[in-house]
Order: structure tokens, then C-alpha cells, then sequence
């Protein structure tokens, strides 16, 4: 056995990549990687005691040059004894109809169809040709776009089964060599070439000199990022310990804990609890939930402090809630959706749990929670209601400048569901007037004079 051969199985058998009786499908584009893959796994295939296919999509971005990849890789499967799988995704209709970009599309349709193959063929694992200085390239797209540098792992889970990457410890030239020593072809996607994407840019002008400083820095990489993966790996396992022990589920089954529980946790584990805790709420779904840095670190910071209480607005209609040592998450009610209403002069309006009323002052005597008059020009009328926006200001009694409703709320101790459902009561113009329930503007005046031409009103349903 060559020395490379060993030296991809050791790795094989270290990671635990495959076992015995496995039937392993090899994404073969073609290209130099792939076709050493192929030829390396259909060799150890009796040794490890697995059977082997190829798989090859054709993404329909060349014409018949793609085309030709496949029937190459279907020959080369011929010579080799092995069953073959080609199928196509046709990426240019997608983009047309669609939109998106083109790597995204190409990655998407093709896991697609490795795993309708493997599902409707009993294949259990999935290789794909991953080397070292592909390793390389992955951290330095993570480094440059701000993500953690865990590069990619040597084997993860897919759909139908397993991924794996024998050739995370090999070298490019290593497996060239490889498929030169056998008299293979192979073919190259000349799209390798463009400098349109961050990957070929940095795998040709990038990647060189850092190998150039240091030849062995590609497999540095890969050492790293093993070491890297498994600090995660025990983090993530700590943090799903902590996330398990503190939260609770409300009758609606959403989480809630004690805000002191969370920040006795060490950072590293609070940082992990956070995507948890949004993996609950989102089953998952990583995309929907968008789980930006901003959003982490707003949501890390409101957990780790404890003045104050704090609403913050997630994805699909539900809020995260800190207010008075309780975290929580909730879900919008309808009626928080309700669009900005006019407050018809001389009728009751609802608006939320509560009715609001204004007209002119002579000679209303029915009762009400709160009972006020006052005076604005004919220009800043009708009333309109709506709910709270972030920004809000009133200008109160005795104030030289509007204050921020925010801080009125945190002033009056009203916790973050009050705050969600009170009115806001603005004239024609949008200025904030009133928050029945809270305080009134400087246009109200709890006692009638000659200057107080209207009056509201506000009680409970």
C-alpha cells in the first residue's frame, strides 16, 4: 500500500468515518480531487469492508462541456466496477425564475440530489473530496466574513446520512500525484479559474503566499481546527447541560429563566445558550431566524446586565422579554398588529382591553378610569391611537423637552407586556398627545377651565 493510501486511512479509521457494511457514495465532479477520492475508495473498499458508488450532478452551467463531466465520470465507474448516479440541476432556469447566487443555487440543488440518491439507494455516507488547503480556504473565508475559524469538520450530518472528508490531511499535489501514478484523467470546471467568487480569489491569490511562507501551514489548519471543533463540540455539550437544567416552558411551550441564572453561567457558555435558545423557538431554522452577530450580541448584552427591563422584537411575531429577573419569550397577540385608528369625536373606541373617548366638555357626566380635558386647534384634530413606537416622545407638564416614552415606562415601573399593549393617543399630525393609563401631554389638564374646550375619557371593557 502506498504511503498515501495509509496515511488516508489511518485518518479514516481514526475519525471513524466509516464502518464496516456502510454503502458510501462518492460526489465525483470530475475534477482531480474527486477522481482520486473515487480511485482511493474504490481500492480500500474491500479493505474496509464497504461498497462504494459514485454520484456526479451536472449543473447545467457549461452546455455540453459539462455534460462530457459526467459521461467521463460514468466511464470512469465502468473501469472501475462501481455503479454510477448522474443527475442534473438545471441551475440557469432556477436563477432566472428565482434569483440567488449561483454557488448558493449549485450547492443547494446538488445535496438535494445526493440525497435522493442516497435515501432511494440505502446509501448511508456521502465522501467528498475536502483537502487541506481546501481547509485553508475555509478559514480564511470565516476569519474574513467575522465567524468562529472552525473550518470544516471531518464528517457531519446530512438529510439521508453522513458527510465525510477523507482528504482533510492531504495535500493538493499529494492527490494529483495520486491519479497521475493510476494514468487517470480528470477534468477541470474552467469556473475554478474566475476570480468572481471569495473562494478562487483566495485560493489563487491568497492561499500561495501563505503556503509560500510556510508549506506546512495548510495542515497546520487542519490541526487547529480539529482542536478547535472539539473545544465547540464540549462548549456546545456544557451549554445544552445548563439550557436543560434553568429553562422552563410556559403553557404555550415557550422558555423562560431566571435572568441570574443565566449570568452566572461562564461567557463562553452564555454566547452558546443564545443560539440555543433561538434553535427551540425556530426548530432550527437557521435561515428564518437570521442569526446575525448583531442580534446575538444585542441579546447577550440585555442577559448579562440587570437594570431596567427590555423588550426586543425576534422574527415571526414573537419578543424577547427581560423584566424583573425573568426572561422570557412571547408570543405578539393579534391585536398588537392592529393598524393606527381614528378616534371618532363622540364615540367609544376599543383599543386593546380598554375604550377611549373624546368630544366636546359640555355636559358629559358618564363615569370613567380617567377623566381629562383639553384644547388643541381644529388643524390637529381628529385623535388618532396607535401602539408604541421605538423613538416615541411626549412633551409632559413642567418639561422643556420631550421625553422618550422608553424611559417614561422604566419611570413609572411598567413592565414590557404592559408597555406592548397601551395606547398612544397622537393628533392629526402624528405629535404624541397622550398614553391614557400612564400620563398626558402638556394639552391636558385633569380639571376643566375656560381654556379646556374637549374632554377624554378611558375605562376597561
Amino acid at each position: 500500500m502506498q504511503a498515501f493510501e495509509k496515511e488516508i486511512l489511518d485518518f479514516i479509521h481514526k475519525e471513524e468515518l466509516v464502518t464496516s457494511g456502510q454503502r458510501v457514495l462518492v460526489a465525483c465532479s470530475g475534477g482531480v480531487d474527486s477522481v482520486a477520492l473515487l480511485l482511493l475508495m474504490a481500492k480500500l473498499g474491500e479493505k474496509l469492508r464497504i461498497e462504494v458508488a459514485a454520484v456526479h450532478v451536472d449543473h447545467m452551467l457549461r452546455g455540453q462541456e459539462s455534460a462530457d463531466d459526467g459521461e467521463f465520470v460514468e466511464e470512469l465507474c465502468r473501469e472501475l466496477g462501481i455503479p454510477f448516479f448522474g443527475g442534473n440541476v438545471p441551475v440557469p432556469s432556477i436563477l432566472a425564475k428565482e434569483g440567488g447566487n449561483v454557488q448558493d443555487v449549485c450547492r443547494t440543488g446538488r445535496y438535494a440530489f445526493f440525497n435522493e440518491v442516497m435515501r432511494a439507494e440505502h446509501y448511508d455516507v456521502l465522501a467528498t473530496a475536502h483537502h487541506a488547503e481546501d481547509q485553508l480556504e475555509t478559514v480564511l473565508m470565516q476569519l474574513s466574513r467575522g465567524s468562529v475559524p472552525l473550518g470544516i469538520p471531518a464528517s457531519r450530518t446530512i438529510d439521508a446520512g453522513t458527510v465525510i472528508r477523507p482528504f482533510l490531511p492531504a495535500m493538493k499535489e499529494e492527490l494529483m500525484t495520486y491519479v497521475k501514478n493510476h494514468g487517470t484523467q480528470f477534468r477541470e470546471d474552467p469556473s475554478n479559474e474566475s476570480d468572481a467568487y471569495l473562494r478562487n480569489r483566495l485560493r489563487r491569490h491568497v492561499a500561495p503566499i501563505i503556503l509560500s511562507e510556510n508549506p506546512s501551514a495548510a495542515l497546520n489548519v487542519v490541526k487547529m481546527t480539529v482542536g478547535l471543533q472539539e473545544d465547540e463540540m464540549l462548549l456546545n455539550s456544557m451549554a445544552k447541560e445548563h439550557f436543560a437544567s434553568i429553562v422552563t416552558f410556559t403553557e404555550d411551550g415557550l422558555p423562560t429563566f431566571p435572568s441570574d441564572l443565566f449570568k452566572s453561567m461562564h461567557t463562553a457558555l452564555q454566547k452558546r445558550f443564545i443560539p440555543l435558545l433561538l434553535n427551540y423557538l425556530y426548530f432550527g431554522e437557521i435561515k428564518p431566524v437570521e442569526y446575525n452577530t448583531a442580534l446575538l450580541n444585542q441579546l447577550h448584552h440585555h442577559l448579562s446586565v440587570s437594570s431596567g427591563n427590555v423588550t426586543i422584537d425576534l422574527p415571526k411575531g414573537y419578543r424577547f422579554v427581560r423584566e424583573y429577573g425573568i426572561v422570557s419569550v412571547v408570543k405578539n397577540e393579534d391585536n398588537e398588529d392592529v393598524p393606527i385608528q381614528m378616534l371618532e369625536k363622540g364615540e367609544w373606541t376599543s383599543w386593546g382591553d380598554k375604550l377611549l373617548y373624546w368630544d366636546i366638555a359640555d355636559g358629559h357626566n358618564e363615569e370613567a378610569e380617567e377623566v381629562m380635558y383639553f384644547d388643541l386647534p381644529d388643524v390637529d384634530l381628529p385623535l388618532y391611537v396607535r401602539g408604541r413606537k421605538d423613538g416615541d416622545r411626549i412633551l409632559l407638564p413642567g418639561m422643556a423637552r420631550p421625553k422618550r416614552l422608553s424611559r417614561l415606562f422604566i419611570d413609572e415601573k411598567i413592565g414590557a407586556e404592559k408597555r406592548r399593549k397601551m395606547p398612544v393617543v397622537t393628533t392629526a399630525h402624528g405629535e404624541i398627545c397622550a398614553i391614557p393609563g400612564v400620563r398626558y401631554g402638556i394639552q391636558f389638564k385633569n380639571r376643566k377651565t375656560e381654556r379646556e374646550k374637549y374632554i377624554f375619557k378611558m375605562k376597561a371593557k
